[in-house]
């Protein structure tokens, strides 16, 4: 049979650097801690190492870790302001969150159970693009990893949970799924002191209609509860909401990845004619170019530096591994543009158009979405479809226009070697050579204007589809046929060119510009439910829980350590929180937050404990770290602070039952001072008899998993990470820690001297 405050020690080890933040998985045997290097190391239970996430700069520290219940997916918060989101199990970056302040905490809350929120609202069409869309095709372009469709991570995986993100400053942001950016809320607007304010936690109800925040309000402590009537009425539909927003961030991911592969290919045609064409292009006077060529193609007069150049410097063979290089860089960029590109903007034009169903559905949508930003999103979709199109057609524009300069350019290298043309080589038709005089005319029509303000003109212009990919306007736009019906019906009538329903094509933008659009306008549209749920917290009570000491010498004994549960089976919210060195509340909210029962633990021997306790190391320890290791077990790490002696760390496993008959009840909301009403509870009248560890070294930090059964101290300067396992059964007691509790050493002392 296992003992809840039985535990041994499984292992130990030093690591490489100082650790900063440590976290168990709730559910697998993984922990993650952060460096002081910057550093992400997750490891297994039996020291074996996963994965480790690099440092995101020098100057940038872990400032906290979150593990995403049942899952993988661990959420980072850096010094910079970035949230990170890791999977584990695939090694790669989900997704990346940039705020303006550093972060304090970041922490998933509990898994949403949709059975409950679906009573009000269903729709059974919600993951019909799992039917229609098919898998995106894997990205694979030149200088980039091929990454497979199954790879593509998707945010809703797993049970639906609320991110939580909160900043030094006291903002507190709220993202569905990790993606839905569900509400925000500046606590500094709620309190007295806003110049003397700090944040220690914020924590989600168990409803996720609630926000319990534990703040320094000058000199007070205090509990801030908030309710959200937003978030309690629209949590149904709001769920709904976070899977189409994740679909649309990984769909944007993916175009972005898309257009960066793209990108890199495009780069590869430029390089090639860069090396040959064009270092020769700028050798030339200007306005020459494209007058040698054509004399040379009307008039078969080539000058000395084009004879050279062709002869001597590109060669037949040379021309032959440009034209093929240029052929397959852009067949890489066309498959790219065809398939993934195109694929995945028909993903976002679906999730979109499903968006705007949903926003006409203003009874649950209503605070939500906007009618008008989904439909004006779905118009940027279409917009940026058509560009797409457009690019193709370039594409396959340059492709032959290419293919019909390098084959008469080969002909004419030929000619200059005075070498037979082979039969199999194709002539220039009448046709060709008007088109190619076209061509040739409009090598120097290419005017770029700088960032700066000047302008420059690019010689020896071949390639029109690199403009498509820069963030400006088109320097050459495509031609339309003035004889096409539609064009003349859309100039020819107003009302339908500026109808909604139409899809614009912007002739003059570049692929990027209407890329951009598409990304601002889909941001638009979920800026709505944070504004929404924002604008309805409320704060019901403030409750102060203690006085904090003004001076800056005690600040070591006034620093604020809390935890959080959620007690299902009460149906209550647990929060716990020192008061200073010795003492600590234990709170207990219900669900509806009418009731409050508290508790006031002080570790020092109160008036009832025992003569051979009361000179005993209680009146010395102080508290370091805590944690909740379940609903019933809260976890302690403790040190003693005696005079002339070394410090000595304990661990404390304390029952909660054990207060219950000690608690005072208080009707909620209230704005109540606990330190007058909460019933003072001394910690020794309520251990076992084994209940205090002495620990190995002075400790400073704890991570537990009562799901697990294991707890993590962190010592040495936190450089030492020990492992214990918890609840070990009755046959293993002889492989317990050799030591004793002192707890039992002064009974057995007392009992010994009286006798």
């Amino acid at each position: 049979m296992s003992q809840a405050n039985s535990m041994k020690q499984i292992g130990s080890r030093v690591v490489g650097g100082s650790v900063k933040r440590m976290e168990w998985s709730n559910k697998m045997d993984l922990i993650a801690y952060g460096t002081d290097r910057g550093e992400v190391i997750i490891q297994r239970l039996s020291w074996q190492k996963i994965v480790t996430f690099p440092s995101l700069g020098e100057d940038v520290a872990v400032c906290s870790l979150g593990w995403q219940l049942d899952e993988t997916v661990l959420a980072v918060g850096y010094s910079n302001g970035r949230v990170t989101l890791l999977d584990a199990e695939r090694e790669d970056q989900i997704s990346v969150l940039n705020f303006e302040e550093d972060i304090k905490r970041v922490y998933f809350s509990k898994s949403i159970k949709t059975s409950d929120y679906r009573s009000t609202y269903r729709n059974r069409t919600e993951h019909t693009f799992d039917f229609f869309l098919p898998p995106l095709p894997p990205l694979s372009g030149i200088g980039s990893s091929t990454k497979m469709a199954e790879e593509q991570r998707s945010f809703a995986k797993g049970s639906p949970c609320f991110l939580v993100v909160i900043t030094v400053t006291g903002k507190v942001h709220l993202l569905l799924l990790g993606a839905l950016r569900a509400g925000q809320i500046d606590l500094r607007q709620h309190v007295l002191h806003p110049d003397e304010f700090a944040v220690h936690d914020v924590r989600l109800s168990g409803d996720f209609n609630a926000m319990y925040a534990l703040v320094s309000d000058g000199s007070e402590l205090k509990v801030l509860h908030f309710h959200n009537s937003v978030l309690q009425k629209y949590i149904s539909p709001m769920l709904h909401l976070a899977v189409h927003c994740a679909n649309v961030l990984e769909t944007k991911n993916y175009i972005n990845e898309t257009i960066q592969c793209i990108m890199e290919a495009w780069e590869t045609v430029l390089l090639e004619m860069d090396n040959k064409l064009t270092k020769y292009a700028n050798q030339q006077p200007e306005g020459s170019l494209s007058a040698d060529f054509l004399e040379l193609l009307v008039f078969g007069y080539a000058t000395h530096e084009i004879e050279d150049f062709l002869r001597d410097d590109l060669t037949e063979k040379g021309l032959k591994k440009l034209a093929n290089s240029v052929d397959l860089s852009y067949s890489t960029v066309e498959s790219l543009i065809t398939k993934q590109l195109q694929s995945s903007g028909v993903n976002m034009f679906y999730f979109l158009n499903s968006l705007k169903g949903l926003s006409r559905i203003t009874h649950f949508f209503e605070p939500l979405l906007s009618c008008d930003a989904t439909q004006e999103a779905l118009r940027a979709c279409g917009a940026f479809l058509m560009k797409i199109l457009e690019v193709q057609q370039v594409i396959d524009q340059c492709v032959n226009d290419m293919k019909l300069f390098f084959s008469w350019l080969c002909i004419v290298i030929l000619r200059l070697h005075q070498q037979d043309i082979p039969e199999e080589m194709s002539q220039i038709t009448p046709e060709d050579t008007i088109y190619l005089a076209e061509y040739l005319n409009s090598f120097e029509d290419s005017v770029v204007e700088n960032e700066d303000g000047t302008v420059t003109k690019r010689k020896f212009n071949l390639e029109k589809v690199g403009q498509y990919l820069e963030s400006r306007n088109l320097q050459q736009i495509v031609k339309s046929d003035p004889h096409h019906l539609w064009h003349r019906l859309l100039d020819e009538n107003e009302c339908l060119r500026n109808c909604s329903l139409l899809f614009p094509h912007q002739k003059e933008t570049s692929l990027i510009q209407e890329r951009d659009k598409l990304m601002s306008a889909v941001d638009t549209v979920f800026k709505r439910p944070n504004e929404s749920i924002s604008g309805s917290f409320m704060l019901n009570a403030s409750i102060i829980c203690a006085t904090l000491p003004a001076s800056s010498d005690d600040a070591d004994q006034t620093l604020v350590h809390s935890s959080f549960f959620v007690n299902e089976e009460a149906n209550t919210d647990l929060l716990v929180t020192t008061i200073n060195s010795h003492e600590t509340l234990l709170l207990e909210f219900n669900k509806q937050f009418t009731l409050l029962r508290c508790v006031r633990l002080n570790l020092q021997p109160g008036p009832f404990t025992s003569e051979a306790l009361r000179e005993d190391v209680f009146s010395t320890l102080r508290f370091v770290d805590l944690d909740f290791y379940n609903e019933s077990i809260l976890s302690i790490l403790l040190h003693s602070s005696a005079q002339n002696v070394d410090k000595q760390s304990y661990f404390l496993q304390l029952t909660l039952d054990a207060t219950k008959g000690k608690q005072s009840q208080h009707l909620m909301p209230n704005n109540i001072n606990l330190l007058d009403v909460a019933v003072a509870c001394h910690v020794p009248d309520l251990l076992e008899g084994n209940s205090l560890k002495p620990l190995e070294g002075v400790c400073t930090h704890l991570a537990v998993s009562g799901s697990r059964k294991v707890v993590t101290v962190l010592s040495d300067q936190c450089r030492k990470m020990t492992i214990f396992e918890m609840e070990i059964e009755d046959d293993e007691d002889d492989t317990e820690m050799s030591q004793n509790s002192l707890l039992e050493i002064s009974k057995e002392s007392a009992t010994s001297s009286n006798e």
